[in-house]
């Protein structure tokens, strides 16, 4: 996979590996006419598959997968809102209370996850993937938006983000489509909010004010993925972002170029991809091994490896390269998230005061057509 291929990583998926509607199909070769396999069916981003078919894991356990990439979250909860038969999806973490509301997800059975005790608590302590204490989906991967810099030209690590906004770097900063990203990296300079997700009607369009200020002012382009992005800076076209994604160290580290994040003081957006069963499966059996499987050290190493991807499994860590523990400190971990932050996700219903998931859409339209 090229790094062009990585989807922006915004709410809509925050965007990462970029891939729309495929299908693909992992066989078996063990099993011929007298054992037919399984068809498990697994609906997540393109990529996300692979630890699913590391090693023998589905020769062993009978199981042809049959995976359809999206292109956002919401084709997910579109699908399992319209019955569609789904096995295993991986979904962004914030969009999780909206499959426990719409009853489309199974509780998790602990007891069938032998590697849930080793799954870092940092992950699987968040509110959002629980209900009433029970466990509704299982860390997969994770990672932060950051500033993203090169330090050939910036030698002095930048402190905030209104460093972006300095004279010196106007045309030379790199923005990328990620609605979840923008307005949670901007909103606490426009507004002074601690919550970025919670903003009344008011502070929303004062964001989206100051992105469009910036897109138009200081940016070089507005990038769709964050895949382009890192192309920029590998160019020398970009030498800092206004939101960046941690695992473009290690992409651009693949074409020869050295860049740096940092986490500025105001803080920055941590995000969470996760595994879900829902009730519709009609192998729940099945799902849960994958799911299971998904997250054991041999697998989580595949992610890292393939996708530069961050794991959640503990005794994942030993496998993964340098590189991979270098962008993402496992061994920091306390340190980093106090500054990189899992927010809620927007209310989805009106509260009266602050805006909607809907009102947050509708602006961010605004800013993209300007």
């Amino acid at each position: 996979m090229t790094d062009s291929d990585m989807p922006s990583l915004a709410i809509s998926r925050r965007t990462l590996l970029a891939a729309a509607g495929l299908i693909g199909i992992s066989g078996l070769t063990r099993f011929g006419a007298a054992h037919a396999a399984t068809q498990l069916t697994w609906m997540g981003w393109q990529g996300y598959d692979s630890p699913l078919k590391q090693g023998s894991f589905l020769a062993d356990n009978g199981i042809e997968l049959a995976a359809t990439f999206i292109a956002n979250n919401e084709e997910i909860i579109t699908k399992l809102q319209a019955g569609g038969g789904i096995d295993l999806a991986t979904i962004y973490f914030g969009h999780v209370p909206i499959l426990i509301a719409g009853d489309l997800i199974e509780p998790i059975d602990e007891s069938k996850v032998p590697e849930i005790g080793k799954v870092f608590p940092h992950f699987i302590e968040v509110d959002a993937i629980r209900k009433d204490g029970q466990l509704h989906a299982i860390p997969f991967t994770w990672g932060t938006l950051p500033m993203v810099y090169d330090p050939a030209v910036i030698t002095t690590p930048p402190t905030s983000w209104s460093d972006c906004l300095k004279d010196e770097y106007k045309g030379k900063v790199a923005i990328t489509d990620d609605i979840s990203g923008l307005i949670s990296t901007w909103a606490p300079i426009a507004t002074g909010t601690r919550t970025p997700t919670r903003l009344t009607p008011t502070e929303l369009r004062e964001t989206i004010d100051l992105l469009i200020k910036i897109k138009k002012e200081h940016a070089r382009t507005f990038s769709p993925d964050y895949g382009e992005a890192t192309d920029l800076f590998a160019r020398g076209e970009v030498v800092i972002s206004a939101i960046g994604w941690d695992a473009q160290v290690g992409f651009a580290a693949a074409k020869g170029k050295t860049l740096a994040y940092v986490l500025p003081e105001e803080g920055a957006m941590a995000y969470m991809d996760t595994l879900v069963i829902p009730k519709t499966s009609a192998n729940k059996e099945l799902a849960y091994k994958a799911l299971a499987h998904a997250i054991s050290p041999e697998a989580q190493a595949v992610l890292a490896a393939e996708l530069t991807q961050a794991v959640v499994n503990s005794d994942a860590v030993k496998l993964v390269d340098d590189s991979n523990r270098a962008i993402y400190q496992y061994d920091n971990l306390d340190k980093l998230l106090e500054r990189a932050r899992f927010n809620p996700f927007w209310p989805l219903e009106s509260d009266g005061t602050h805006a909607t998931f809907q009102e947050v859409q509708d602006e961010y339209q605004r800013f993209l057509q300007a």
